[in-house]
């Protein structure tokens, strides 16, 4: 069974290599109204796990990681415009549906279901992560998925997004059980230094949940659930091509919670992450990383802080559209000593 499984695993991965040229040949794709898109995130791979066998016993596998398809267009031309997002992997189904709207100048208003930008990672596609996985601050702290509105204003030098949101309190974040919303507040600057891109910004999410911890709650009084963060980025090029990469990002966050299960006693836990990354290209199919990152969940307790720090080369077959990733990681806890590292390859298409 086990072969089995590898050989079955082993063909998903050969096959998603072979999928981008067969799409690229695809002609235009006619529709009722407007115009329609078809684009694509496959991402599948292996993860070898260097675990202390006498503590736990973490199977070494093969893995499918991503099978999205992504549909995008307009309707009125530079005026309204859709996107949809699916996931296939473990069963169909919509992740994103957005109306776009771009009546307001240099302003788009969406409304719909859809990745709020939060955190630095977090607006932007799966198939443009450094890494194999998202760092501490988007994992931890990402709101992710939320049903609302939101606006993005794009100005030479500063980007802003506003957006009102049900929360993220309810499994599949399509409805709400509360009249209480959640606000998205995001600046960023967009520094002009010469033969460079730098970005500073800061978010902030002021977020609230009905209690799972109070017996009564007859008012549908909320607990506070807030998270504030700053990043910086940039990217230089040298004169011989060689391009070498920066982020960093800082994210805490606060959540109410009950001492004795009513609303007279309320306390509260603070948490904080942070990552630092760097790499360079020598070369343009190359790329050498590495990430040192930190997540403590509760600032006011000792010894439960975690660290990790990862190191990766990205080879790009044809630029971020074909590419495979290798990243180890190591993974130090204050609270354990267990041999939990781990060494994890994707291949990618991106189409």
């Amino acid at each position: 069974m086990r072969k089995l499984i590898c050989l079955v695993m082993g063909g998903i991965l050969l096959s998603l290599l072979a999928v981008g040229p067969a799409f690229a040949e695809m002609e235009a794709i006619k529709v009722g109204k407007g115009s329609l898109k078809v684009g694509g995130v496959l991402q599948a791979g292996f993860t070898y796990n260097m675990e202390d066998e006498d503590v736990m016993k973490i199977s070494n596998s093969f893995t499918l990681n991503r099978v999205r398809f992504l549909f995008w267009g307009d309707i009125v031309p530079e005026k309204v415009k859709y996107f949809v997002q699916t996931e296939g992997k473990g069963g169909t189904g919509v992740l994103d549906y957005k109306a776009r709207f771009f009546y307001i100048p240099q302003t788009e208003i969406c409304i719909g279901r859809f990745v709020p930008n939060f955190t630095w990672y977090q607006p932007q596609s799966t198939g443009k992560l450094e890494f194999i996985n998202y760092p501490w601050t988007t994992t931890m702290y990402a709101q992710w998925r939320q049903t609302g509105i939101m606006s993005t204003t794009t100005t030479e030098y500063v980007d802003f997004n506003l957006g009102i949101f049900n929360g993220g309190d309810i499994p599949n974040n399509v409805t709400d059980n509360n009249d209480a919303k959640d606000f998205l507040l995001r600046a960023d600057f967009k520094v002009p230094v010469e033969a460079a891109t730098v970005r500073i910004g800061g978010f902030g999410w002021l977020g609230n949940a009905l209690p799972t911890d109070v017996a009564a709650n007859p008012d549908e009084e909320t607990y506070s659930m807030n998270s504030f963060g700053g990043f910086a980025v940039a990217d230089y090029k040298m004169d011989n091509d060689m391009v070498l990469k920066f982020r960093g990002e800082f994210v805490t966050g606060t959540c109410e919670y009950s001492t004795d299960g009513t609303f007279d006693n309320i306390d509260e836990t603070t948490s904080q992450a942070m990552f630092v990354q760097g790499s360079v290209m020598p070369m343009p199919k190359w790329e050498f990383l590495a990430r040192f990152e930190t997540y403590d969940p509760n600032t006011d307790m000792d010894d439960d802080k975690v660290t990790a720090i990862t190191g990766g080369v990205n080879y790009y077959l044809e630029g971020i559209n074909s590419m495979f990733y290798l990243n180890y990681i190591h993974i130090g806890e204050e609270t354990t000593d267990v041999d939990n590292d781990r060494v994890q390859l994707q291949a990618q298409i991106l189409f």
